[in-house]
């Protein structure tokens, strides 16, 4: 396809595929189209594309991106006041995280913001990180304020540094446990964790669940967490989980696509319980295809038969990249007895999920086809995400101290 015509199946997509078409109009696609050249470079092109998006307000569950140029500047951004402040520089980059970003491209911060309005109206400053990355990917240069003053010209073919694990385990003293997961796709290795976890939680009054900068996976990923969420003799014990209710769009095109996903997890899989329930996928998908809104059949995940006597107390971490799975989880123990939320709001968004994908060769766009009911009953969570019990606000200090932390440990000891 020419760069033209997929702007043009990108908005087909985003107006009858998406399953946001029936709640958000989106930005003036004619405009959209219209600035779209075939002879226009790549990163122009995927920026134009970026704008769109935004439009839609869908963070998180639709994204574009060329195959072949994933783009990274090499540090990561939050907002606070007029400066964008480094939380993350790769070992080779000029500066370092606390060091300020004040312009880009010349034009302060504050300016910046209404330039490109489109990524940030909707949300409050601490919420931007990722959109402010970006914005500054398609700059020629950004104004950074560390010992001196200087222009750094922007590179995003920066090589990442390791990945952190996605779990981890440990005492933080003789009363308190601590698990950080950063995703909830690797079921064996959460289970592996657990393990570790419930032999001392067997007798440690407090446990700390940190899911900052959680990706989310899949919502069974974080069943074995729950029977610590439990009281011994929970009223929860045992009954269905009260994960939302959704619905499904199944336009052709979605059939088709998410057809070609199951199909992929099929060949990948050594599971004959898996392989069946990705049969069961496939053939729902043929049966109703081009039936357009349809209840989704929900899962039946229940609690735990029993909860446990420790922790007695349990506190949940979360902020703005909180996401997905990790979501699920964090609505589900915010309506437990031993659980505290502590942090900031997640990233919200739940209301439009269940991804599918659409290959154009070159390029790959992402999009939802599940609706969240709770929509409908003004419970949505997109642009708020699931608030916490204690609200930590986000400031420059949390780079260099883990505030949120602290704030948990000394609610611990006073509850």
């Amino acid at each position: 396809m020419t760069k033209k015509e997929i702007a043009q199946t990108i908005v087909d997509i985003c107006k009858n595929d998406a399953s946001f078409c029936k709640d958000i109009e989106g930005g003036d696609a004619n405009a959209f189209i219209s600035e779209i050249k075939d002879d226009m470079p790549d990163k122009d092109f995927l920026f134009s594309v970026e704008k769109y998006l935004a439009t839609f307000k869908v963070w998180g569950h639709l994204y574009f991106y060329k195959k072949s140029l994933r783009q990274y500047i090499g540090f990561h951004v939050r907002r606070f006041g007029g400066s964008l402040f480094i939380t993350h520089a790769e070992k080779d980059m000029p500066f370092s995280k606390g060091d300020e970003i004040i312009a880009i491209d010349g034009v302060a911060i504050g300016e910046a913001a209404e330039k490109f309005a489109v990524f940030f109206d909707s949300d409050p400053p601490d919420r931007q990180g990722e959109r402010w990355e970006t914005v500054i990917a398609n700059a020629e240069f950004v104004t950074v304020r560390a010992k001196e003053t200087f222009d750094y010209s922007i590179r995003t073919d920066i090589q990442r540094g390791g990945k952190e694990p996605s779990c981890v385990y440990k005492l933080l003293d003789r009363d308190t446990s601590y698990i950080k997961l950063t995703n909830f796709f690797d079921e064996q290795d959460i289970s592996s964790i657990m393990e570790y976890a419930s032999q001392d939680n067997a007798c440690i009054k407090n446990l700390i669940i940190d899911l900052r900068n959680n990706c989310g996976g899949n919502d069974t990923g974080f069943l074995p967490l729950l029977k610590l969420l439990l009281t011994k003799h929970d009223p929860m014990c045992s009954t269905p989980i009260f994960l939302g209710e959704d619905e499904i769009l199944y336009t052709e095109r979605n059939a088709d696509e998410r057809i070609k996903i199951y199909k992929e997890y099929l060949e990948s899989t050594t599971s004959d319980e898996v392989r069946m329930y990705f049969i069961e996928q496939i053939e729902e998908q043929i049966r109703n295809k081009g039936k357009g809104f349809l209840p989704a059949k929900p899962d039946e995940f229940l609690f735990p038969t029993s909860g446990t006597r420790y922790p007695e107390k349990v506190v949940v971490l979360t902020d703005c990249y909180c996401a997905s799975s990790a979501e699920s989880f964090v609505e589900i123990a915010s309506h437990l007895q031993k659980v505290t939320i502590v942090g900031r709001p997640t990233m919200g968004i739940n209301d439009y999920a269940n991804l599918s994908r659409f290959d154009f060769g070159d390029y790959v766009l992402h999009y939802p086809t599940s609706r969240s009911k709770a929509i409908d009953a003004g419970r949505g969570t997109r642009g708020r995400g699931i608030a916490p019990d204690i609200y930590v606000p986000w400031t420059p200090k949390h780079i260099f101290e883990d505030v949120d932390l602290a704030v948990a440990m000394e609610r611990l000891k006073k509850a």
